[in-house]
Formats: C-alpha cells, structure tokens, sequence
C-alpha cells in the first residue's frame, strides 16, 4: 500500500493520497487544499476516483468541493456531518471563511466497504469528536485513518459539535480492538494503536464509570 501524506490547508490538516502500488487509481482522504493535492496527482500519475471525508470540520473539508470539480470523484461522509460540509451550521460559517461548501454524494455507516485505489477500506463509526465522525480501517494492511477521533498520544476536542464520552467509546470499544494496526490520524505524524494503548493519556479514564 502507498500511502502519501500531505499536510496542507488552513491549519494543515494531514490529507492523504491512499492506493495499491501500480494501480493508476487512487483514494484521498481530508483534502485540505485542493490544488497542492491536485498537482501531486498529476506528478504520480494518478486519478482520484473517492474522496472520503473522515468528519465535516473546515479544515478536513476545505479542498473537497474544488478537487471532486478537477477529478469527477465522489464524496463521502457520514449522514450526521454532511450539513456540516455543506456548510448550514453557523460553526461552519464562523470558522471557515473562503471556503466552498461541499455536499456529499454519498453517505457511510458502520461496516460499509469501499473499494478504491486498489484496496478495501472498511468504515467504523467513530463519534465523539463530531456526530458523524468516521475512521477507514484497511485490515489486509493494518491500517487505519482515524481522522480526527485520535492521534499520536491524544485525541480530538470535543467543543466543537462532539461528546466526550461517545469519543471514549469509540477509543475504547473500536480503535483499540485493532491489536497491531498503525494509524494515520488527521494531524501530526503517525502512531500505532500498541503504541496510544501504552502511552494515550486517554487511557487513564478507561475504567471510569462514566465512560463504561
């Protein structure tokens, strides 16, 4: 699997171009700004057909709009965040001036595969830091996009449309069961689910009542 990482956009979100080696086909997931992914697909020789959107926040959306204009590719997002990137919330309004609104074309859920570039990703539903906030598990690679949900050593706010103990359920209950899984999160370098299960300081409220 290849696997290019650009961080890029208004607060650099980590968008990422996601195919199987020799396939002339391509995923992107987060395009943060559509014309510096645009030329890195035209220098690999790649055409995006999925552009998959792992929440509605600004800085994840922002390129969405222009780049399925450039490549014809179809958008997805979770139901619960398309009137997010499509701009209705006032959030939206207030935190993302210059950007074109996107609407999807179509939406995921829990289990859903895509097929795209040459590889299966599989969706899980992970809210918590939006309603609709997903991660892309490619499990012949063990892999995973988390987007916003967790990084390296810490995860995603939750002021901003979230819930905190829906994020630690998601954490808890479905990140964590990838055993051997290495992550690409939607900002700052990459981890491995072993890893945030040793060192996440999350994990200090893993046997709270509340979030049990």
């Amino acid at each position: 699997m290849q696997i290019i990482a650009i961080p890029c956009g208004p607060v650099m979100a980590n968008s990422y171009i996601v195919y199987k080696e020799g396939s002339p086909t391509c995923a992107i997931f987060d395009p943060a700004d559509a014309g510096i992914i645009y030329d890195r697909l035209q220098k690999e020789g790649l055409s995006c057909t999925h552009i998959l959107l792992t929440h509605g926040h600004f800085d994840h959306v922002w390129g969405a709009a222009d780049l399925r204009k450039r490549t014809g590719a179809k958008v997805y997002i979770h139901p619960a965040d398309a009137d997010m990137a499509a701009g209705k919330p006032s959030y939206f309004a207030a935190m993302s001036y210059g950007l074109t609104p996107c609407t999807a074309d179509a939406f995921l859920h829990e289990g859903d595969i895509i097929e795209a570039g040459g590889l299966t990703f599989r969706v899980l539903e992970t809210p918590g830091h939006t309603k609709g906030g997903v991660c892309f598990a490619v499990d012949a690679e063990k892999t995973v996009f988390t987007g916003d949900t967790l990084f390296c050593e810490s995860v995603g706010r939750t002021d901003l449309g979230g819930d905190i103990k829906e994020l630690m359920d998601s954490l808890f209950q479905k990140l964590y069961a990838l055993d051997g899984y290495t992550v690409y999160p939607g900002h700052e370098e990459s981890t491995t689910i072993d890893h945030e299960k040793r060192f996440n300081p999350m994990n200090a409220y893993r046997d709270h009542p509340w979030f049990s």
